[in-house]
């Protein structure tokens, strides 16, 4: 039978009987994923361990910033870390996070000498994952023997870091600024409103500590759209590097609304989490301000120093931060 003699209907009706067996084929890897993450099982295959980061983010994955017990209101950064302790644990973890108004625990006083060290940054600096004391702030104080104080908190872009920084009243005791830069602080960058009424600031920390879950449906649905784009991503290598020049020029335009760092030390690093990252992130003095170094610490493709599903920066990750940015000193 030549191809011009065949029923268009037959070769189509086959054409959708092959691709919805794709998808339901890619669907039950996925289900099949999702049950060995909950039974602890993540193999070694690209394919399985990325569906199971997907179905861990969607469905299983507990959010810090999201309980009453670790965060309490605040009128012009929705949210901060309440002072004391709260369990936190996830599939790859199970710690005790504790905060006083120097930021994440560190047993150091208030310096006194001028030359203390402020971490800012989001939930990689805060310490999502680790313990008080495996925090690469902690870590780097050890090394340079000098007080570093760990503002980093989970979900903070750049400006509410440095709004943290501000209201801590802790600038004349310090004379260097790390901040560790994410993909995603790029929209707070972008979009923060320093208008928005208190009302609303209230409405957006009542419905983040609500802790509200995705609906099964939802779940189900995202679970198959991404069973099937996960799988065409592997499939194609899709590279997921990302372009920081956006980023930069959004980035330096929150700098220059906040003058009093203009004379501090200022350095800045990327934690982009693991398999994504800059293909330029520049290193070395910005060419803006004189004061600020750009430094990449080359970290972010190295699997043993991420949680596997998780993503965030393990021990072995913090401590290999540590190490490198104690050589700036």
């Amino acid at each position: 039978m030549s191809l011009i003699n065949i029923n268009p209907k037959f070769f189509f009706g086959w054409l959708f009987i092959i691709f919805v067996n794709y998808f339901i084929i890619l669907f039950l890897i996925y289900v099949l994923s999702a049950v060995l993450l909950v039974n602890n099982i993540t193999p070694n295959i690209r394919l399985i361990q990325e569906y199971q980061r997907n179905f861990y983010i969607i469905g299983m994955r507990k959010i810090w910033h999201s309980r009453p017990e670790c965060v309490e209101f605040s009128k012009t950064q929705t949210y901060v870390p309440k002072e004391g302790s709260c369990n936190f644990s996830n599939i790859e973890f199970d710690i005790t996070m504790s905060f006083n108004k120097l930021g994440r625990l560190s047993g150091h006083p208030i310096n006194e000498n001028g030359n203390g060290v402020a971490i800012l940054g989001d939930s990689h600096s805060m310490g999502w994952g680790v313990n008080d004391n495996e925090t690469f702030s902690y870590l780097l104080e050890k090394k340079i023997g000098r007080p570093v104080y760990n503002f980093g908190v989970s979900g903070y872009g750049t400006i509410r870091e440095l709004l943290r920084l501000k209201e801590a009243n802790l600038l004349d005791k310090i004379d260097t600024i790390i901040i560790q830069y994410c993909y995603n602080d790029y929209g707070e960058n972008v979009g923060y409103d320093s208008k928005i009424s208190l009302d609303v600031v209230k409405k957006k920390y009542e419905m983040l500590t609500k802790d509200s879950e995705y609906s099964v449906w939802k779940k189900f649905r995202k679970s198959f759209r991404y069973s099937s784009t996960i799988a065409k991503n592997v499939l194609t290598n899709k590279d997921s590097s990302m372009d920081f020049n956006h980023h930069n020029d959004a980035f330096i335009e929150v700098l220059k609304k906040f003058p009093f760092i203009q004379d501090k030390k200022i350095i800045v690093f990327y934690v982009n989490g693991y398999q994504q990252k800059f293909v330029n992130f520049p290193s070395g003095k910005s060419n803006i301000f004189n004061n600020l170094e750009y430094f990449d610490l080359d970290i972010e493709m190295d699997k043993k120093n991420f949680f596997l599903i998780d993503g965030h920066l393990n021990f072995t990750g913090h401590k290999k931060i540590a190490e490198k940015l104690s050589k700036l000193f």
